[in-house]
């Protein structure tokens, strides 16, 4: 295993609230009681606002081809572009051809969505109109739209090389994640549906007419999210300390993977066999402790593996586009990388500032990461000679 570790004189103070659970809930939310399930409803439609900004976007330039990230080649990555966001990073996502990436977050003051090109490390522009702080971004599959949940109870996709918001999507209380389904016919939105009975739910949409489809209840709140690649599944939930695979086509919960604790991330394996969910292995005075990863078989429900021993809770987790490697961030700054053929530990890296929020371009060729500081960092393979 490879690590690298970078040393700094600043004091780093570890932020004892979940970057997506501290728009509503303390971390002592680890520990609320398992609810039952619900039953997903149709529901009638969420209004939406259509709005015009606007346009700050400059096209981004092309991008040189890279080496993938791979079990075989990590030892190569290396960090060759940063980005400060000033503000804490909340979220990050590439175009589905990785030239543009896009940034959101904000505590006070910036609510925008910043976009960079990857290529040359310019700011092409940002989007603007959430006055809460952006939990999740993500791009359509065809890389037209980009879309947004936020804590001002709205999600808002926006035609992001115009600057065009194109929809207003509203919800009864803030939301925290958001995700297309892979053939971008589908968007999800995952947040509070009423927070006094700590209700949450999952709400899916037509991206063509922007109809809601299904309406599927869970509890607590919606922390982590994502659609399988085969489109089949949706596995989500988190903090009520279940996340749950639901079938697509009706909302039906097919299997409930019980965590210890809250988890913050789920990622799906290129040929939808695994899940991986990153969460806390164990706390003391409502504190975590040590982070972990825990890897699940989705034909079956059952919990493969335990992958643990980060210093504190793992806030993100993502395949390598070839399923040979499983990525993990944990909040104090750690960047682990896993084979999945054996799921020992290959390379690890903690540069300073923290790299909570990771997220990996759809090829699989960049790695970007970022944290409370607000500094994004870019990662690709650099081939040595």
């Amino acid at each position: 295993m490879k690590r690298i570790k970078w040393l700094s004189g600043l004091i780093v103070i570890t932020l004892s609230v979940s970057l997506l659970d501290a728009c509503s809930f303390s971390i002592q939310v680890l520990t609320a009681p398992v609810a039952p399930k619900a039953t997903p409803t149709s529901i009638q439609a969420i209004p939406f606002t259509p709005t015009v900004v606007p346009s700050t976007i400059i096209l981004p330039s092309a991008t040189p081809t890279l080496v993938p990230i791979r079990v075989d080649t990590i030892q190569m990555i290396t960090i060759f572009r940063s980005f400060d966001l000033k503000e804490g990073m909340r979220s990050l996502a590439f175009t589905p051809d990785g030239t543009v990436l896009a940034a959101a977050g904000g505590n006070t003051e910036d609510f925008a969505i910043h976009l960079w090109d990857v290529t040359n490390g310019q700011a092409i522009g940002t989007l603007s109109g959430n006055s809460g702080i952006v939990w999740g971004v993500a791009f359509s599959p065809n890389g037209q739209m980009l879309a947004s949940a936020s804590s001002d109870k709205t999600a808002k996709i926006w035609d992001w090389r115009s600057g065009t918001l194109l929809k207003t999507l509203n919800f009864p209380d803030q939301v925290g994640s958001i995700s297309f389904s892979p053939d971008g016919q589908t968007l999800a939105v995952g947040g509070l549906d009423d927070l006094p009975s700590l209700r949450a739910a999952i709400w899916t949409f037509s991206t063509g007419s922007w109809k809601p489809l299904l309406k599927i209840p869970e509890y607590v709140n919606i922390t982590a999210m994502t659609y399988s690649p085969n489109g089949r599944w949706l596995v989500g939930g988190g903090a009520s300390r279940n996340v749950q695979v639901w079938r697509t086509s009706d909302g039906t919960s097919v299997f409930t993977l019980n965590h210890a604790h809250q988890v913050l991330d789920v990622a799906v394996s290129p040929d939808n066999s695994t899940a991986a969910t990153a969460t806390c292995g164990s706390t003391l005075n409502d504190q975590c402790t040590e982070g972990s990863i825990w890897v699940w078989d989705l034909s079956t429900g059952k919990l493969i593996k335990k992958l643990a021993n980060f210093p504190n809770v793992v806030e993100s987790v993502a395949f390598s586009a070839d399923g040979s490697a499983l990525i993990a961030a944990s909040r104090d700054g750690t960047l682990r990388v896993y084979a999945t053929s054996n799921y020992e530990s290959q390379f690890e890296a903690d540069p300073p500032g923290g790299n909570g929020v990771m997220t990996l371009s759809p090829d699989g060729r960049l790695l970007a990461t970022g944290g409370a500081t607000g500094e994004v960092r870019l990662w690709k393979i650099v081939e040595r000679p």
